[in-house]
């Protein structure tokens, strides 16, 4: 179904064409807009495409989220035109989250590589559920440095 909706964008309007697939393969090969699918009437994935490409349809707003069956993020990822890439030095490409919300783990990614963020942030970190830090790995250009 192809819905055709509103949204509010600072002090106007933004007309968005809205799409329900059953999974990512059904999405028009040279689509603009917004991408959902829904199970159960709760929302599985909101994807957001520009000419095809998975493309952030904002400066802070992901590409990609994933939803767990309770509506809460599980996953989000920040894609340019179909590549993963930071949002910005402070919003890693790709961001996962425990199910009580808290961050489990975050990958920098510049042009499609894995890559230390911009303000020498590790490419890759993970969190234990209390908040402590696990492990951080390094990359420059999708290569591995530790």
């Amino acid at each position: 179904m192809e819905l055709i909706d509103l949204i509010p964008n600072s002090m106007s309007f933004r007309v968005v064409t809205t799409i329900d697939v059953a999974d990512l393969a059904d999405v028009p090969a040279d689509f603009t807009g917004r991408v959902r699918h829904f199970e159960n009437g709760k929302p599985v994935f909101v994807a957001w495409y520009s000419e095809g490409l998975l493309h952030n349809p904002a400066r802070h707003h992901p590409a990609y989220r994933l939803f767990r069956p309770d509506g809460r993020v599980k996953f989000e990822m920040y894609y340019t035109h179909g590549l993963l890439h930071d949002a910005s030095p402070k919003h890693p490409a790709v961001k996962g989250f425990y199910a009580n919300g808290a961050v489990h783990y975050e990958e920098r990614y510049f042009g499609g590589k894995r890559n230390d963020g911009l303000d020498g942030s590790p490419a890759i970190r993970k969190w234990r559920l209390d908040g402590t830090l696990r492990h951080e790995l390094r990359y420059r250009e999708g290569k591995r440095l530790d």
